[in-house]
């Protein structure tokens, strides 16, 4: 539970993965596909930053007017930083607003917005070539962390956690784990290691997660457990991809981006009144019955989220701003216009 976080990691395979598969046979307009990105993330990330308001973390309190011109410029880059999802880019932000959770949606959307350029480059490749280059992104992915424990410093953690620019190999490695398959590589020959890998890995994690620092110290070992996973469950079948496809399993699929955008909302009130609220409710001291009465309340916010908010609002944005919108085919010219497969993304 401790080393959670590295899950970030396969948050940032699996998002390059799934776009490769949404997108490779196909020609879509590099237009259709911001529009269709941005309808997805940016009325949930909005709305939570909304919500989030009260933990600023920014105190318009001054003593003087050189300290009221201070703390108005402080609000206004952090906020027109957060409006651009830009955040991830300025790790000192990591312990203001709802940064500390939503600088992962900042590093999507640099994934994002290079995917289009990206994505045509790799499908060139050999299936040779893409090996070695699966290789030499891992070795970039494992550096920050391997560099940090082999010469410590005082360098914010968040700097080699978030910056985009350290998850980006991540990314770029999902994307050729999928052309890999495309280009002929059976993997599901293998799903019948996938339980002892799961007992190595959690093995691995249980003991030596709290030697490597920074969570992607472990990337060494993390990134080839994904990537073998994502390969294995691709169009397996196993006992693994039977409960993954589970009804119950799918739906939790849906709303796990309201999920991961509303924690912040629940756990930010929580830090700052949990000694009243035990003191109500003292069965709420129990850290177990406390996570899992957590848990219920993010499903409900997250369920409300995804059917009242975010899948209206990006069926809205992709309607608005189709291209055969008369003003908008002003601006498009080329490209193919297919219609969007329905894929979960998260």
């Amino acid at each position: 539970m401790g080393q959670g976080a590295i899950g970030m990691s396969l948050f940032f395979i699996l998002s390059g993965f799934i776009l490769a598969y949404q997108y490779t046979d196909r020609s879509v307009l590099k237009y259709t596909f911001y529009v269709s990105r941005f309808a997805r993330i940016y009325p949930i990330y909005i709305v939570a930053a909304l919500a989030a308001l009260p933990w600023l973390g920014i105190e318009m309190e001054f003593s003087s007017l050189y300290e009221f011109i201070r703390q108005f410029i402080r609000l206004a880059f952090l906020i027109v930083v957060n409006i651009f999802i830009t955040q991830a880019w300025f790790p000192q932000f990591f312990s203001y607003w709802n940064d500390g959770g939503s600088w992962s949606i900042s590093v999507e959307a640099f994934c994002y917005a290079v995917f289009p350029f990206i994505l045509p480059r790799l499908k060139e490749i050999s299936k040779k070539y893409l090996i070695w280059t699966v290789l030499i992104l891992y070795a970039f992915a494992i550096l920050p962390g391997l560099s940090i424990k082999l010469f410590p410093t005082t360098v914010p953690a968040p700097v080699f956690y978030a910056i985009p620019i350290f998850r980006f190999p991540e990314f770029l490695i999902g994307i050729a784990c999928y052309l890999l398959i495309t280009a002929g590589v059976d993997f599901t020959k293998y799903k019948k290691y996938q339980f002892w890998f799961i007992a190595a890995f959690v093995c691995y994690i249980g003991v030596f997660g709290s030697k490597m620092l920074l969570y992607i110290g472990h990337n060494w070992i993390a990134l080839p457990f994904f990537s073998f996973m994502i390969l294995t469950l691709f169009n397996g079948r196993s006992i693994l991809n039977y409960v993954l496809s589970a009804p119950i399993s799918v739906w939790f699929g849906k709303i796990s981006y309201c999920f991961y955008s509303f924690q912040a909302v629940l756990i930010l009130p929580l830090i700052d009144n949990y000694e009243k609220i035990v003191m109500n409710f003292s069965f709420l001291s129990n850290n177990i019955v406390l996570t899992f009465v957590v848990f219920v309340f993010l499903t409900v916010f997250s369920a409300v989220g995804y059917y009242f908010i975010e899948k209206p609002a990006r069926e809205w944005i992709r309607a608005s701003c189709s291209p055969e919108k008369p003003i908008l085919m002003q601006i498009i010219r080329g490209g193919s216009q297919n219609s969007d497969r329905e894929v979960v993304i998260h």
